[in-house]
């Protein structure tokens, strides 16, 4: 079941990022969007990753969607029940490793079309993922983002999966992102990467 119909609104003046890596470079962020559940519209987190490179296809600069970070090395035990039981079904072999940005789950098996650009799933959020993906590198780019030095792994799989219900909204960020996961997981045939 489709718990929403997409991402209707993008917050640019939400986005914050923080170095994670220096080589390869990486940036990670957060950026708040609005969407619209069943049960409403509702304000969510999503954490992106700026591409320093074209590996499996990516656009270097372009920042591409991910789940969150492993803070260790194995199976997935560090998200909630439902992010780890998603992560463990999208990812090869079920683990990885401290540091592995979660970014299976938006890249399924097959694509609706063959010129489709990869990394931002596939059906209903396609087209505002990547979308997002692009705005988030021209802000990138004017230097028009909050420098939050405190972003890193930990806080990042935080902030996503917090219990805090945002103002306006009725349900909490953790089952807004596990709904939005979950609309991608189940229309999505995955590839294990």
């Amino acid at each position: 079941m489709i718990n929403s119909n997409g991402i209707l609104k993008v917050y640019p003046e939400s986005f914050k990022a923080n170095f994670y890596t220096t080589n390869p470079f990486r940036m990670i962020g957060i950026i708040d969007v609005n969407i619209k559940y069943n049960y409403g519209i509702e304000r969510v987190t999503l954490s992106f990753f700026r591409s320093s490179g074209t590996n499996s296809g990516k656009i270097k600069g372009l920042w591409y969607p991910i789940v969150g970070i492993k803070t260790y090395t194995g199976e997935f035990t560090e998200f909630t029940e439902y992010i780890n039981f998603v992560l463990k079904n999208s990812t090869r072999k079920g683990r990885a490793r401290k540091g592995w940005l979660a970014k299976s789950l938006f890249f399924p098996n097959s694509y609706n079309d063959d010129v489709i650009i990869k990394g931002f799933s596939n059906g209903i959020y396609h087209e505002s993922l990547l979308e997002i993906g692009k705005i988030l590198r021209d802000l990138y780019e004017k230097d028009e983002f909050q420098m939050m030095n405190s972003l890193d792994a930990i806080e990042l799989n935080n902030l996503l999966t917090s219990k805090e219900i945002y103002k306006g909204n009725t349900h909490s960020q953790r089952e807004n992102f596990e709904k939005f996961i979950q609309d991608i997981f189940n229309l999505s045939n995955l590839i294990l990467i």
